[in-house]
């Protein structure tokens, strides 16, 4: 729990330019994973697929010699290329995010809502602590 016993206003401008540094931060790290690309081949290299950080295909890039495969294998060789792509792009996220010191796992929503909420209340707390109210 925030004990305001000593808070400054000075205290407060810092909290407030810590928040707007980590918000940069955060800012760099979503353009970051934004740029994610991740690729994957197939059929021993004649299949090419490119997904964006989410895993939506953004290209397929077919040699002409990959005609020559039944459509049967056709198809397996590209959804191995397309998983293979999407494994790297999870690859580069969990690398950006873990470089960033952040969790690749999926956040507990209900457990960052109550975390915010307490934090909110405190730092509203001591806000009005400051102003007199």
């Amino acid at each position: 729990m925030f004990d305001s016993t000593g808070f400054e206003l000075e205290d407060l401008e810092r909290v407030g330019r810590d928040a707007e540094n980590e918000i940069r931060r955060l800012a760099e790290i979503e353009a970051e994973l934004g740029d994610v690309r991740g690729t994957g081949t197939g059929a021993d290299g004649l299949i090419t697929v490119t997904v964006d950080g989410s895993g939506r295909v953004e290209g397929i890039d077919l040699n002409p010699r990959v005609m020559r495969l039944d459509s049967h294998t056709l198809a397996a060789e590209l959804m191995k290329a397309i998983g293979k792509a999407g494994e790297d792009g999870e690859r580069r996220v969990r690398e950006i995010l873990e470089d960033a010191g952040l969790s690749a796992a999926p956040p507990d929503l209900d457990e960052a809502r109550e975390q915010m909420t307490v934090a909110y209340e405190s730092f509203a707390r001591a806000v009005d602590g400051l102003s007199g109210r």
